[in-house]
């Protein structure tokens, strides 16, 4: 009698998109929300506690950012060897290491391997997780499947959100460790729930796998020119949004919290709408008007009174997530999950460095003009760039990939 051996992940049975979706939801809640944007939530305390250094705390957020690059950068160049599932968990064991090392940093040095540790792995999830969503459904869902991943952005960084909330109310405001500690161990459990069950079908290749796989997506020069612009629209907002409500509108910090707060719920429910809206009208019309949407969003934001405020906020929050679920889609309708993984993570890298210059560009522009207004109108003019570059995409949807096979 054979002896009885544990089977490898990719002679098992492929699981279906019931089971692929939600882990991969859950996944980029960890990449993102805990391993990139929870930092900001805790940075006060952080800082008090162990930087005593606002400018040192900043470096250490880019140095996240920066090991974020160039782990999109890995993931690209490993494309053709590294299958996209493999990436996946390998980045959330990584996110998991990096979580538990902050939580247990005693010094600044180590805070920094955490966070680059955090920013790593969370590249090597979230840029091939959208491709396996795309291809674990047909073409007319797509949009739908991978707005629906995009939303465990939203989903991280409201869980992230509250639950800082919580342990701020039972620690008190100068507690860190506690809320790292928790997140890694859910990331824990979310690793070991993808070692087990993220098993997507398997899709054959033909051919070299290499970055230059977003040259054969029709339009490519476009999408990756759209993105940067929407890379550079979102790093002005995001950073001085809070910012611009009190310094220039006079809002209180209560009332400008409550405005950032409503751009993150929205995160969570643009991919689903914007990439399900997708679907029905084409990749270019919704990812033109999406950008259109976001520009006037930001335009809102130094009118500086309500009820445009809460108009910016629902607005840019659907656009945020909307617009990389359609560009995502886009290049998931011609690429192969591999494929797809090399030339989302080339957009990404547009896109990253964009993210680099905005809040340094956004910060100048205050400080030489007095307010948050030019930087705001720059962002819009970013935005609006995205939208005129997204309407050289082909007008109704691109070609089907490969039909997956299930091992």
């Amino acid at each position: 009698m054979r002896p009885l051996r544990a089977r490898r992940p990719e002679e098992r049975s492929a699981a279906g998109p019931r089971v692929l979706i939600p882990l991969l939801v859950l996944a980029a809640a960890v990449a993102q929300g805990f391993g990139r944007f929870g930092y900001a939530l805790l940075l006060p305390a952080v800082d008090a506690d162990l930087v005593h250094s606002y400018a040192v705390a900043g470096l250490i957020g880019t140095l996240n950012l920066t090991a974020y690059l160039v782990g999109t950068l890995v993931v690209s160049l490993t494309a053709e060897r590294l299958a996209p599932a493999t990436s996946v968990r390998v980045g959330l064991l990584l996110t998991t290491a990096g979580l538990t090392v902050l939580a247990l940093a005693p010094a600044v040095p180590v805070l920094v391997a955490g966070m680059v540790l955090a920013g790593f792995g969370g590249a090597l999830i979230w840029v091939p997780a959208p491709g396996i969503a795309g291809a674990a459904v047909p073409v007319s869902r797509r949009g739908l499947a991978i707005g629906i991943t995009g939303s465990g952005v939203g989903v991280g960084v409201v869980a992230s959100s509250a639950l800082t909330a919580l342990v701020h109310a039972v620690a008190g405001p100068g507690a860190w460790r506690p809320v790292w500690a928790v997140e890694a161990v859910l990331a824990a459990v979310v690793a070991l729930a993808a070692l087990r069950w993220l098993r997507p079908p398997v899709t054959p290749v033909a051919g070299r796998v290499r970055v230059s796989a977003l040259r054969a997506v029709p339009g490519w020069v476009g999408s990756m020119l759209s993105y940067g612009g929407y890379g550079l629209a979102i790093a002005v907002y995001m950073t001085f949004l809070v910012a611009a409500y009190q310094d220039d509108a006079g809002f209180g910090s209560g009332h400008a919290s409550a405005v950032f707060a409503l751009v993150g719920v929205c995160i969570t429910a643009g991919g689903v709408l914007v990439g399900r809206w997708s679907d029905s009208v084409g990749r270019r019309a919704a990812m033109t008007w999406t950008y259109v949407g976001m520009t006037g969003a930001i335009l809102l934001v130094p009118v500086g009174a309500e009820p445009w405020a809460v108009l910016s906020a629902v607005v840019f929050g659907l656009a945020l997530s909307g617009a990389p679920a359609v560009l995502a889609a886009h290049l998931s309708d011609t690429l192969d999950p591999r494929r797809f993984a090399a030339a989302f993570g080339a957009v990404t890298l547009v896109f990253g460095l964009a993210q680099l210059v905005g809040p340094q560009l956004g910060g100048w522009i205050a400080d030489r003009t007095g307010s948050f207004t030019m930087a705001f109108l720059v962002a819009a003019g970013a935005s609006l760039a995205a939208a005129v570059a997204s309407a050289t995409l082909p007008r109704r949807g691109a070609a089907r990939a490969p039909a997956p096979k299930a091992s």
